[in-house]
């Protein structure tokens, strides 16, 4: 059995799609695709790992992913409440009552502490994480336990012949507001990626190795410390089904009451108790 990772923003916005009835559809779907991800993949453990600041990275570049705050703030404010409600109600039903770890680092970003989760655990255990975000994929480069589940697509990621952090450092990130060195695209990435001559006469005009430099900084993971790996949270949960029975029936999730639903529910995560 693998310990399963899940990148909890990525999850929740997934959670977002689907079922839309009712006052906390949001609720409903992510308890509906979260169960199911755990009896599929049957762990030894679950870190659900929440989002911390990108300090370090707007350090180095102020307007990283500030087209994320443009774009929320375009959306209609009432649906971003709502939202946003229904997440820390299932994040307080995670942390107090869910047999996994919930965790956060206050000063990096889910990818940097799920990276750092893996990088301090023994080689012989083997890793699932669960998101669609492909900055993952550098973990495959790096580590050969490592698994990287597309819940969208419902598969498995490849591991590409090439290094993927120097292939986003050269074409950029727009989704994160990153910008790549002009003239370079997939194609031209990939190419430069795969071959080690090419880009380093690439590399050879200041110009380019500065934009490049500053990519990679931005795209690759951030390893801790002693001292940052302290400052972690982990939750503390207590064995007690009755919080989440409850607010099953306060928003009348009826399908997921049902005795056999139910029963299957708990028996999913009963396991993870130890």
């Amino acid at each position: 059995m693998a310990i399963l990772c899940i990148d909890a923003m990525n999850f929740f916005h997934r959670a977002r799609s689907g079922w839309s009835m009712g006052p906390a559809p949001v609720v409903f779907n992510f308890m509906r695709n979260f169960r199911a991800l755990v009896e599929q993949f049957n762990p030894k453990r679950v870190y659900f790992v929440l989002e911390g600041k990108a300090q370090q990275r707007r350090d180095l570049l102020p307007e990283y992913k500030a087209n994320r705050a443009v774009e929320a703030e375009s959306k209609e404010a009432k649906e971003l409440e709502r939202f946003f409600s229904q997440v820390n109600e299932i994040v307080s039903l995670l942390k107090e009552n869910f047999p996994i770890s919930v965790v956060r680092h206050p000063r990096f970003e889910c990818d940097d502490t799920i990276y750092n989760l893996v990088k301090s655990s023994t080689p012989v255990v083997d890793w699932v994480v669960a998101s669609n975000d492909t900055d993952f994929i550098q973990l495959l480069n790096e580590f050969d336990n490592v698994k990287l589940w597309n819940p969208m697509k419902k598969s498995f990621v490849e591991k590409p012949s090439y290094d993927y952090v120097t292939w986003k450092a050269l074409r950029g990130d727009g989704s994160d507001n990153i910008s790549g060195i002009p003239g370079v695209g997939d194609k031209t990435a990939l190419d430069l990626a795969s071959n080690q001559e090419k880009l380093k006469s690439f590399l050879s005009e200041q110009s380019n190795l500065e934009i490049f430099q500053r990519n990679h900084r931005l795209i690759k993971f951030i390893g801790w410390s002693e001292q940052e790996a302290a400052e972690m949270t982990c939750s503390l949960p207590k064995k007690d089904w009755n919080p989440l029975k409850e607010t099953f029936e306060k928003y009348e999730f009826k399908s997921l009451l049902k005795e056999e639903t139910w029963q299957k529910f708990v028996d999913t995560f009963e396991p993870l108790w130890g």
